[in-house]
């Protein structure tokens, strides 16, 4: 990768898995983020339109709300979604709750967050959300709407200049850590989470992997977005990694990735994508796609610890 990326992303073997494109966006879309409801549609966030979608697994998709600021990560709480949002680079960070209807509840406003991003279910009515910008994991109280920095540290800040270039990313736990992304360093990290709610330490589980968002299959292997790389990555818990699709795949621009909640769609991951709108494939911006890949496993179920 050309400058200015300090660290660079390795090319990965391939091992294509069967892939279907199963709605696109026009060109310009940026789908930023995927979360599963447990009746197996789909909540898609667009950080262009300011907007979530809901969507079936067949890609019929219909406005969910509008929001004031663009839309970051997502957390599905039964008939709740939780949003994060914000400008990136921009403080504040703002928390709203849309219902199913529709309705939109602003729940609390984060002042000194600056870029938040990945967004996850932790222990019981407590969410963990990354701020990209400031290299920190933030703590978020769903009943009582309160935050706290639960992690901070240099490896998952940035290392490079460019403003947009995100730090700690993407964010998914398991029963015992958290699972971070880092895109300007092009790491993949873990940090212990405890019972109690805390967070640390940090270890580094793979370099030169640019990843962007990630989900966890059941037998422990991450499936990672790379976004400007345009893969999706399978990271194995003994640190092997495959690409499992590609731009001819549909991988273009890939955010986000989330598996399917219907039984017969549990080792369905469903990849959200830009089309390339920030680094184009081959200099050519694409439709912005939701993509189904059969990657043979089951995911791990998305919900409180």
């Amino acid at each position: 990768m050309s400058a200015p990326y300090p660290a660079q992303h390795e090319p990965v073997p391939l091992d294509l898995v069967p892939a279907e494109v199963v709605a696109t966006w026009p060109v310009g879309t940026f789908l930023e983020n995927i979360a599963a409801l447990p009746g197996g549609d789909l909540v898609l966030s667009v950080h262009s339109e300011r907007q979530l979608l809901r969507c079936t697994s067949r890609g019929e998709h219909r406005p969910l709300a509008t929001l004031p600021l663009p839309t970051m990560g997502l957390v599905v709480d039964g008939e709740r979604v939780f949003v994060v949002a914000g400008e990136p680079g921009t403080a504040p960070g703002v928390l709203f709750e849309v219902g199913l209807d529709g309705r939109v509840q602003e729940r609390l406003t984060l002042p000194d967050n600056v870029f938040l991003n990945g967004f996850t279910p932790g222990r019981a009515g407590h969410a963990y959300a990354v701020d990209s910008g400031r290299g920190e994991v933030v703590d978020v109280d769903l009943g009582r709407f309160t935050a706290r920095v639960a992690l901070a540290d240099e490896r998952l800040a940035k290392c490079s200049e460019q403003p947009m270039v995100p730090g700690a990313n993407g964010l998914k736990a398991d029963d015992t850590s958290l699972w971070i992304t880092n895109t300007d360093r092009a790491t993949v990290l873990r940090a212990e989470l405890g019972g109690d709610g805390s967070v640390g330490p940090l270890t580094v589980v793979a370099e030169h992997l640019r990843g962007d968002d990630l989900a966890l299959d059941t037998e422990g292997n991450a499936y990672i977005t790379t976004h400007i790389e345009n893969t999706l990555v399978r990271l194995a818990p003994g640190g092997e990694r495959h690409v499992l699709a590609g731009p001819e795949q549909g991988m273009a621009g890939s955010t986000s990735c989330a598996f399917g909640t219907a039984p017969e769609e549990r080792s369905s991951l469903f990849v959200v994508t830009t089309g390339g709108a920030i680094m184009p494939y081959q200099g050519v911006a694409q439709p912005a796609k939701l993509v189904r890949l059969d990657v043979g496993v089951a995911g791990r179920p998305v919900g409180f610890l």
